[in-house]
């Protein structure tokens, strides 16, 4: 891919059409050993539209850790922004993402069963404390090895009518919930914890008691902006990390992203 063959955009979402078009250029782009960008004329007259528009969008996606400025006024694709098709995108779904990474996936879905939700479940839902709430509990594993315990949690009342089973729920709830309901996935909220394996967890995903574990947990949020699943997933640490990238330009956390590790060690 290439600047030139990027198509004029529609005026109505030009900025937000210019920084997802800019996006995929420099995540997709061909010459890995090209770390700098064309100039923002060039790009503006590409598209179609304004330097301003595309200064904004460059703005954008330098605050996301995908660009950086150099000395001379130069815009560099950052090493790490290639990575980032590769890492988990957390709108998304981690058996995708297993499968994706070369991965042979297998989902293990432990129990789905109705509850009541308890305070700080329904404060993170937004629903009532004791209304009905589903909860669906899987393992994925990667290459026969426990790689990800999952826990979703969702409102009853999303799903309205319809009849549970497992076979429904498979390697994608997150396909599941957009095709059975009026919701769309749009973006989500995570918080990373630390904390160490219980007796429980350590049956699950076959880890010594004791030893570190990282936990996420998840907010997902619809195109609306309602909250739809709250989740915990717990990582294990041999085959998946995290890494973050850190602008020098203030204390803020640009990118968060995550790697995976195959048994070899790369």
């Amino acid at each position: 891919m290439s600047i030139g063959d990027m198509n004029k955009i529609n005026k109505q979402t030009v900025a937000q059409q210019a920084i997802e078009y800019l996006r995929e250029y420099i995540l997709n782009i061909e010459n890995e050993d090209n770390q700098k960008l064309p100039s923002e004329s060039d790009i503006a007259k590409n598209m179609g539209v304004s330097r301003l528009t595309i200064r904004e969008a460059l703005k954008v996606l330098e605050n996301e850790g995908l660009i950086y400025k150099s000395q001379g006024s130069n815009t560099m694709i950052t090493t790490f922004a290639r990575k980032l098709s590769e890492n988990i995108d957390y709108t998304g779904e981690l058996g995708s993402f297993l499968k994706d990474c070369g991965y042979d996936l297998e989902v293990d879905v432990l129990s789905h069963r109705l509850d009541k939700a308890d305070e700080k479940i329904a404060k993170i839902l937004k629903v009532q404390t004791g209304e009905e709430i589903l909860i669906v509990e899987k393992v994925f594993f990667a290459d026969g090895k426990q790689a990800v315990y999952c826990i979703n949690r969702l409102p009853k009342k999303i799903l309205k009518d319809m009849e549970l089973s497992e076979e429904l729920f498979g390697q994608s709830i997150f396909e599941f919930i957009e095709e059975n309901t009026n919701f769309e996935f749009s973006h989500d909220h995570m918080e990373l914890i630390p904390e160490l394996v219980t007796k429980e967890l350590s049956e699950i995903l076959n880890l010594d008691i004791n030893s570190p574990l990282l936990r996420a947990d998840i907010i997902k949020y619809a195109t609306d902006g309602k909250v739809v699943m709250y989740n915990s997933e717990y990582y294990v640490d041999e085959l998946i990390r995290f890494n973050a990238l850190r602008s020098n330009y203030g204390a803020k956390l640009s990118k968060l992203g995550s790697s995976i590790n195959k048994r070899n060690g790369d």
